[in-house]
Parts: structure tokens; C-alpha cells; sequence
């Protein structure tokens, strides 16, 4: 059972880590304050209509750079078998960002809402359960994660 439970650890982290480029790495606090950009950004291009902004910035949040692994370390360690949980949080976000850039794309302004009001949902669940303890065991004020 212990064995299976840490190959299941042990898969989170790569896949955490998987295709990340150490030219652009970057720390979890900078990640979450460049997703809370770009969120901001699709926002308003909703707001005026701007399907070019919205797909571009909804881009970036699919494509954000990876947790450096030394972090990933830190936040398995601190989750643990929660972090199956964490992990959706941030596939859902991944292909939530993906359909608002479809959205965009066909210039579906109904669906592109839709996928963004789900996304932010996920992005608040997500801090729900888990910003307090990952911005400890980060040492990062909880505060100024998306700051």
C-alpha cells in the first residue's frame, strides 16, 4: 500500500514538473500572480469584446510556466494524498483555459463566459482548500500569492 501510494506521489511530481524549461521556470508566487493577470486580462476583453486579448491571455494561463521541483517537493510533502486534488485544480483550470481560447477563437461570447465563470470557480475552490498551507510551507503571505 505504501508503495503505491508513493509511485502515486511520485508520478504527481513529474507530471507537476513535466516539459518545464529552466529558462522559464519560476516560483508558484509568480505563476499565481501572472494567472491572475491574464485572468484579469480575458476579463475584460469580455467586457469589450476583444476575442483577440481573450484567446491570447487564456493561452498563457494553459500554458503557464511549471512549479519548479524543488517546490513541487515542498507542497507533496505538505498535501500528500491530497494532492490528486490539487492537481485537477489546476487541470481544470488548464482546459478551462483552452475552451475560452476556443471560445474566443469562434468568437463565441457565450461560451467563453461560461468557461470563464467555471475557471475562476476553480481557481477560488483551489485557494480554498489549499492556499493557506502551501503558502506556509512556501513561506510565502498568503496575501500576497496573487499580488
Amino acid at each position: 500500500m505504501i508503495e503505491k501510494k508513493l509511485l502515486y506521489v511520485i508520478f504527481i511530481l513529474f507530471s507537476l514538473c513535466a516539459s518545464a524549461d529552466s529558462a522559464t521556470d519560476t516560483d508558484l508566487k509568480t505563476i499565481m500572480q501572472d494567472l491572475r493577470s491574464d485572468a484579469a486580462l480575458i476579463l475584460d476583453g469580455l467586457l469589450i469584446d476583444d476575442y483577440d486579448a481573450i484567446a491570447n491571455a487564456a493561452l498563457k494561463i494553459a500554458d503557464h510556466p511549471k512549479i519548479p521541483p524543488e517546490q513541487v517537493a515542498l507542497v507533496v510533502a505538505e498535501l500528500g494524498s491530497e494532492m490528486a486534488a490539487f492537481k485537477q485544480f489546476d487541470t481544470a483550470v488548464h482546459d478551462l483555459s483552452l475552451a475560452i481560447q476556443s471560445a474566443a477563437l469562434e468568437k463565441d461570447r457565450g461560451r467563453a463566459i461560461a468557461s470563464y465563470q467555471q475557471m475562476v470557480g476553480a481557481c477560488l475552490a483551489c485557494h480554498a482548500s489549499f492556499r493557506q498551507r502551501v503558502s506556509t510551507v512556501l513561506n510565502v503571505d498568503p496575501l500576497t500569492m496573487a499580488e
